[in-house]
């Protein structure tokens, strides 16, 4: 018998009341009574030999040694619940299916084509999370990824959806008075940035041999749904993949007035860690994903 193990109906008090700060808003989370959330950080304590909390003038104040235990006990309970939600999804008929997408990406291409793939696969819940840069399965509850960038993700399995191109677009007005006359003329505007891809300008002025020293500074952004927002405001041009802009160019929101389409090096990718190959879910799924995926290259 482990002597020193609380229970775990007082570790979920002492969590609660530890990351809320008071036992009156611990028990309407636990849907107890407040004397019972007391009662278990009592026994809790007389068990432990050791005092959790102090009550000076009817405030609860957190004893300085039992900071790091209720850190602990957030994050050990945190990942017995996801470990629960995981057993009973993968015991159910289809399960939850967590998906990493990058953000604007999920937002724009992947979410309004759902419908679809959720009318089709009853029992599979999904759970979209946004993720920019590739990250380690392992230490994530996320099951699998759509992975923009280079073929290389260490502990996964990549395969290729589409290609990336991207164009250059700008708000009607910012051309109203003069509209470029070649594609030279685009560097004579400001120009708006992206972030994590902050070569990007250069990487297309190398593609159509236009000298990069034109390239000017401008205001940067960390998403695409903000360039694409910076470039509808008349902020300047901006380099968007042809996919996410097609209904504000649609709209007339934002205008192509050079074509000069690159494809770009990077593409994107189904990124599967090797231990879930074979999951029906994730090969429901990637199927579908590549089905869309086709459309667009």
């Amino acid at each position: 018998m482990r002597r020193t193990l609380p229970s775990m109906n007082s570790l979920v008090c002492f969590e609660a009341v530890y990351r809320l700060g008071s036992i009156t808003q611990a028990a309407e989370e636990l849907n107890m009574t407040q004397s019972a959330v007391s009662r278990r950080i009592q026994s809790m304590e007389a068990q432990l030999g050791l005092q959790l909390f102090r009550r000076e003038r009817k405030r609860l104040f957190l004893e300085p040694a039992a900071e790091r235990y209720g850190q602990d006990m957030s994050q050990i309970l945190s990942e017995i619940e996801a470990s629960t939600a995981r057993f009973i999804s993968h015991n159910q008929s289809i399960g939850l299916l967590t998906v990493a997408v990058p953000p604007t990406f999920g937002s724009r291409w992947l979410v309004p084509k759902l419908n679809e793939f959720i009318a089709s696969h009853h029992g599979l819940d999904l759970n979209l999370v946004s993720k920019i840069k590739p990250f380690n399965f392992d230490t994530e509850d996320i099951d699998i990824a759509i992975h923009f960038g280079m073929n290389d993700w260490q502990g996964a399995r990549l395969d290729f959806l589409m290609p990336e191109h991207v164009i250059p677009v700008c708000a009607p007005s910012l051309i109203e008075k003069q509209r470029p006359a070649d594609i030279n003329a685009i560097l004579d505007y400001p120009l708006v940035h992206h972030t994590t891809r902050p070569k990007l300008w250069n990487k297309w002025c190398d593609n159509f041999g236009l000298a990069t020293n034109r390239i000017k500074s401008g205001p940067r952004f960390e998403h695409y749904a903000h360039v694409i927002q910076a470039a509808v405001n008349g902020i300047g041009f901006a380099l968007i993949p042809d996919f996410l802009v097609r209904k504000e160019v649609l709209r007339g929101d934002l205008v192509v007035p050079i074509h000069a389409r690159m494809k770009c090096e990077e593409a994107y990718y189904f990124a599967c860690p090797h231990k879930l190959r074979g999951d029906k879910r994730i090969t429901a799924f990637a199927n579908w994903v590549k089905q869309q995926c086709a459309v667009e290259k």
